[in-house]
Order: C-alpha cells, then sequence, then structure tokens
C-alpha cells in the first residue's frame, strides 16, 4: 500500500512525529484514543414502542458531562495515519489481550438458538430487561449501557423492532454492529410470524424529531442524517485558510433545534455566580465584541481509520468521520471571562492570584437547548481556569465568519473553547455553570475520554459494570499536534511517477492544538521511510504565543525516493 506522511513539530518544547500513513502498529495502538466519541436526538418520550411496552417507559433523567486534562505531549514519536489523540504509549500486548477478550465475546458459533414466545419476552420487559428485535433474532441489551445514544434510547425501542429504528439512524445499520456488536447479546430467536406482528407494532414517528432539520450543505459529506453528521472533502481543507461556512463539517448530537432569537436567552449561574440571565441583544450591545479564529475539530476525527481494531475486529461508534471533521473559523461573540464578571465573579483578580476562587469553582459546565427523544440536553465542560485566563479566548459566539452562525453550526449563539476538543464547544448555548462537578452527560463522558490503553471495548460498551474504574479516567481536552496531507492522493504519485516525474508536489495542514505553534513539518511519501522538511507558508493573521489556535499550512517540492519510483514503475503496489 502507498502512504503518504507528515511529522510535525511543536514549539518549543515538544517534538512530535505524525506520520500519516495508516500503519498497522498505530492503528492498534492508538484506536483507544478515538473510539469513544459520540451521540444523542430530540423531542418526545414514548414514540418508539409498541404498545405493550409503551405504558412501561417512563422518563428518563440526565446527568451532566465530562471534563478534564489533556495530558501534554512531550518527546512522544506518532506512526500512523490517524493521530488525532497520538498517544503511542500502549504496548502490543495488551492490544493482543483486548482482542482475544472481543473474539471471544463476539464468536457467532455459539449463538443461541432457543425460541422465544411474545409473553415470555414480555415478562423479561415487565422485569426492567431491555430487550430488542431484529430480522427474528431476539437481544437482551440491558447491559449495554455504553451506547452512543444512552440507556434511554434502548429503553425508548425494547420490545420493537430496531429495523425500526434504524430507517432513521442509519449509522446503526452497518455490517459491524449487526454481525458482532449486536451479537454479543442475542438470547433467542422468534418465530417469522412473531416477528411480523412486532414489526408492525414498532411505530417511530422520525418527522416529529427530525421533521424540522436544515439541509445538509451540497459541498459536504453526510455520513449520518439523522442526526446530522456532515464532514468536509479532505482535498477542500487548504483551498482557504478560513473554511468557508458550508465546507465546515458539521456534528450534532441531537435534532438541529429552532430558536426564535427574540426569545433566546443565556442563563448563567454556579459557584461565586449571582444568576444572569442575558439576552441575545445583551450580548451584541452590552459587552465588548472580539473574535477568535480557531480550528474546531471532532474528537472522532479519523475514526474510520479504526473501523476494526486489528483488522477484523469491529469497533463500535458512529458517525464513522474520514479526515474531514475539522475546520478553522473566525468566530465573533463576547468573552466568557466578561459574562462571569459581569455575573460578581472576580476573574481578573483570580487570574492574577491576588484572590482566591470558589473553592467549588473548577468546571465550567454547558448546556445546549437541543435534546433527544428522552429529553437529554447535550451538555459538556471544561476547566474553570481556561474560561477566566485572558489569553484562553474562549468566548460566547453569535457570528461565524462575520455572518450569523447558520443553525447546523449552533445559532444564535455557541461557546468556542479554542484548542479544545470539538465536543467542548457547546452549540445552542443555554446555560454556563461554574461547578466542581465535570459534567457527565448521557453519553459524552463515556464516550469522551481518555481510557487507558488496557482498557476493553467490552467494558465502554457495558460501562455500568465498569464505572467506578472508567469514571476516572479524564476527558479529553486540550487536542495534541497532528497533520494531515491533502495533495496528493496515492494515485496521484502513482500518475506522476508514470509521467516520468521524479518529484511531486505536496501540500497539507498541521495543527498544534492547545494553542502550542508549529516550528516545522517533515513529509513523507513513501510510509516514514525517508521524510523531507516541508515549507510552512505564512499565516494571514497574527496570534499570540501559546495562543495559536489556527492551522498551518505546509507545502513542498518532495523528491520521489527511488525505491519507491523502481516499485511503481513495475507495477508493485
Amino acid at each position: 500500500m502507498l502512504r503518504t506522511a507528515a511529522k510535525c513539530i511543536i514549539q518549543p518544547r515538544n517534538f512530535v512525529k505524525n506520520n500519516n500513513s495508516n500503519s498497522k502498529n498505530f492503528i492498534q495502538r492508538s484506536y483507544h484514543f478515538l473510539h469513544r466519541q459520540h451521540g444523542r436526538s430530540t423531542n418526545k418520550m414514548q414514540m418508539g414502542a409498541t404498545p405493550r411496552v409503551a405504558q412501561r417507559l417512563s422518563t428518563f433523567r440526565q446527568n451532566t458531562n465530562g471534563s478534564n486534562q489533556f495530558l501534554p505531549l512531550a518527546g512522544i514519536t506518532l506512526v500512523g495515519a490517524a493521530s488525532l489523540f497520538g498517544y503511542n504509549y500502549t504496548n502490543n500486548t495488551l492490544m493482543e489481550e483486548e482482542v482475544k477478550i472481543e473474539e471471544t465475546k463476539g464468536d457467532s458459533s455459539n449463538e443461541p438458538t432457543r425460541m422465544y414466545t411474545r409473553d415470555e419476552i414480555d415478562t423479561m420487559l415487565e422485569n426492567d430487561r431491555i430487550v430488542v428485535y431484529y430480522k427474528c433474532g431476539v437481544y437482551d441489551v440491558t447491559d449495554f449501557s455504553g451506547h452512543p445514544g444512552g440507556v434511554g434510547r434502548l429503553k425508548m425501542a425494547a420490545g420493537g423492532d430496531l429495523a425500526v429504528y434504524w430507517t432513521a439512524y442509519t449509522q446503526h445499520n452497518r455490517g459491524h454492529i449487526v454481525d458482532y456488536w449486536l451479537k454479543n447479546y442475542k438470547i433467542g430467536l422468534v418465530s417469522e410470524e412473531t416477528m411480523k406482528e412486532i414489526t408492525d407494532e414498532t411505530f417511530y414517528d422520525k418527522d416529529a424529531v427530525y421533521g424540522n432539520e436544515p439541509k445538509p450543505y451540497p459541498d459536504l459529506l453526510v455520513n449520518t442524517k439523522h442526526p446530522m453528521n456532515c464532514e468536509g472533502k479532505l482535498s477542500d481543507r487548504t483551498d482557504s485558510f478560513i473554511t468557508p461556512i458550508g465546507k465546515h463539517f458539521v456534528r450534532n448530537h441531537n435534532a438541529v433545534p429552532d430558536i426564535d432569537p427574540k426569545e433566546y436567552t443565556l442563563t448563567i449561574t454556579g459557584e461565586g455566580i449571582t444568576e444572569r440571565v442575558f439576552t441575545l441583544e445583551d450580548l451584541k450591545t452590552k459587552f465588548d465584541i472580539v473574535s477568535v479564529t480557531t480550528v474546531i475539530q471532532c474528537n472522532g476525527n479519523r475514526r474510520e481509520d479504526f473501523h476494526y481494531l486489528d483488522g477484523k475486529t469491529p469497533a463500535f461508534g458512529p458517525p464513522h468521520w474520514v479526515a474531514g471533521a475539522i475546520g478553522n473559523c473566525t468566530w465573533t461573540g463576547v468573552r466568557l471571562r466578561d459574562l462571569l464578571k459581569a455575573s460578581g465573579m472576580d476573574v481578573d483578580g483570580i487570574s492574577l492570584r491576588t484572590v482566591d476562587r470558589p473553592a467549588k469553582a473548577t468546571q465550567i459546565g454547558l448546556l445546549g437547548y437541543d435534546h433527544d427523544e428522552c429529553g437529554n440536553q447535550y451538555c459538556c465542560s471544561f476547566p474553570f481556569d481556561k474560561a477566566i485566563d485572558p489569553y484562553g479566548d474562549v468566548i460566547v459566539a453569535f457570528q461565524m465568519n462575520g455572518e450569523d452562525i447558520p443553525r447546523p453550526y449552533g445559532y444564535p449563539v455557541r461557546c468556542i473553547v479554542p484548542g479544545n476538543a470539538g465536543a467542548r464547544n457547546c452549540k445552542y448555548l443555554e446555560r454556563v455553570n461554574v461547578t466542581d462537578t465535570p459534567c457527565k452527560g448521557n453519553c459524552n463522558w463515556k464516550q469522551y475520554a481518555v481510557h487507558a490503553p488496557d482498557v476493553p471495548m467490552i467494558k465502554i460498551a457495558e460501562f455500568d459494570k465498569y464505572h467506578h474504574e472508567l469514571e476516572k479516567d479524564p476527558a479529553v481536552q486540550e487536542m495534541p499536534v497532528q497533520s494531515m496531507i491533502t495533495y496528493p492522493a496515492p494515485h496521484d504519485i502513482v500518475a506522476s511517477v508514470k509521467e516520468g516525474h521524479r518529484t511531486i508536489y505536496v501540500k497539507g495542514v498541521a495543527w498544534g492544538g492547545g494553542g502550542s505553534g508549529l516550528n516545522r513539518v517533515d513529509v513523507s511519501l513513501d510510509g516514514g521511510e525517508h521524510f523531507t522538511r516541508a515549507d510552512l507558508i505564512e499565516k494571514p493573521i497574527k496570534e499570540h504565543r501559546q495562543s495559536q489556535w489556527s492551522w498551518q499550512f505546509f507545502e513542498k517540492e518532495i523528491p520521489i525516493p527511488e525505491d519507491l519510483r523502481n516499485k511503481l514503475s513495475s507495477g508493485q503496489k
């Protein structure tokens, strides 16, 4: 396989190689830090239940989601295509052990064949088991507390046919979900007659939830329609320094809310705060207006590279991003620290350490207006110190690239947390809460956490069984250094060799994550065998040291290694 690669050096203290190839070893080693992501959706409670089960459904409580610190990279070498979380301290032995666990769990040779009656399943449902049907199979998913949409979604489907729900949630109807993960929870079968009866009874009003969704932008690749998740084309990433609206990726956990700007309010509350409520007009007229240009990247970008853990053991976790869930835009709004100051907190004194912060003011919790069918709102959190840092540039934004933020991107107001994972940049912002408790929302804590390399995926799937262990792990915050090559694609290199060229033009984008700038990018055409130092293109904006939130373009005319030219000329892949 022909590979292209890049490695980056961030300033001033970290030296990190970032090889942008699909290295098998890196995929094995780094998967754990990329598969923990995703989501949720809107409105109504009992809409999906069969008549037999609807009366047993109750409202589901919502927790609040997680925060924390991403460990700094220092002298770590990254080898592989998806460098998103870039931790390379996992050893192969641990990974092999995990694979064994999962392969045993998903062994199809032991599939149960017991035939169940409808009455037997109803008894299980009455005893609070979460049992679902799919193609005459019966599945007890009670233990699947790590479901990306939360346990409430599973309860909503209890007693029903999954295929009906999957007409909306098409990301689930994929081979690795059906053939591997669902098999783990199979307990038996029902007759075709019973299955037809269940299918006819299962009802999901997709339009009630997603009937008011905006249309996807034509320049984006749609990964999931419900909820809307679209990524940009990799080749577009370096067309312009500022990513145009409609080419920036769209990530939603829930249906897109339709908010009347005249009725919009933002509540500031919590420790050391005199609760305040601000209208959109307040935000636009009563505070200094500032702008920040920053990369936003979904935690799960490049997740498709990790579709299979070891080449054959499937992973779970939609949407299946390739590499386009990243963009660089200019956001305009008011500083979050100014809103906290207006709510009675001495953010200047706390920042200068002349005043003690309130003892319980360690986290900033964010709550969005968007919610799923069970009433769970999107939430996230990040460290309090980031919010009050004058150079942290956290803003409550109402413009994107000089225009009102479009609905898919968070209209009318979203929080922008530069340098941190995309999940911290809460859309449709309803509430800011100063607290000592990381937000542990319906699924964010489970999927957006940094779990140790020896944690098997089955523990994530059955989170409640292992929550005492897993809840100790921090949520992803600052992003690490990373890079991607936008040109050439492998076929471009093959074509250049066939045409007799001895060099090829390479361009791409690199990013230092949590404010670190980049000093150097090296590029390889052959998966890291040979590297050439690339030229960094000067940014069109000025940034402060340690507040370099935007990405860095690089380019170079690279010699095609002779051994690579010989291989390709002889027809080798």
